[in-house]
């Protein structure tokens, strides 16, 4: 009798803690994140005053950290600072008949926060929904410019001025999918859309917006 009541005793003691181990509230995460992105309208869209027509870039390119933490069992507000590229070209044909093109490209930093809703929590796979606010500053910028003889250098000529914004913010969307390798590492995989507060140029009519995705590890603990 004695043995089945320590039984019983021990197996209360121990419920609490296994309930704890499993909660998600308070769980601290830090992630690692690499991927890219398509900009749409992330260029000046009307020729300026030089004459020089303008065209999107390509695929633009991001990497960086984030850190997020269980509020409650299924929000988590997640920090993140990434890295990022991005370019546009310019055609500068009608500017000197020597010119080809230039490319510009912008190196920036980003700072989002994101509020990861869990809705869904089954074995080893996690799914949130992250509404969420995204910032852009522009720390950097290259011009590579093209000549019709096929060399190219990168001078930034005075004739060039700042077609982007220094600074700019915007709202997100993303679907964050993870899976976890162990009780601690785990894969993710994050698909997401932002929208600006305003045209990338002032000039244009059209709205400035980005697709992404992003692929990257989380330990948690």
């Amino acid at each position: 009798m004695k043995t089945v009541i320590l039984v019983i005793v021990n197996f209360l003691l121990i419920l609490p803690a296994a309930k704890s181990q499993e909660s998600n509230k308070s769980k601290i995460s830090f992630g690692y994140i690499i991927g890219g992105g398509q900009n749409s309208n992330g260029y000046r869209l009307t020729t300026d005053g030089h004459g020089f027509v303008y065209s999107e870039g390509g695929i633009l390119f991001s990497t960086g950290i984030n850190t997020s933490f269980f509020v409650t069992e299924r929000l988590r507000p997640r920090l993140e600072f990434t890295y990022s590229e991005m370019k546009y070209g310019m055609d500068l044909s009608g500017f000197n008949s020597d010119f080809y093109k230039s490319v510009t490209k912008t190196m920036n930093l980003n700072v989002n926060l994101n509020f990861d809703y869990l809705v869904l929590n089954k074995n080893k796979f996690q799914l949130f929904l992250s509404p969420g606010f995204v910032s852009e500053f522009v720390v950097g910028r290259t011009h590579k410019n093209y000549f019709t003889d096929g060399t190219v250098n990168f001078a930034n000529y005075n004739v060039f001025t700042q077609q982007y914004p220094s600074a700019i913010a915007g709202a997100n969307f993303s679907i964050l999918a993870k899976y976890k390798l162990n009780e601690h590492f785990g894969l993710t995989l994050t698909p997401g859309y932002n929208y600006y507060f305003r045209n990338y140029m002032s000039v244009n009519e059209k709205a400035y917006t980005r697709a992404l995705l992003n692929f990257g590890v989380e330990y948690t603990y």
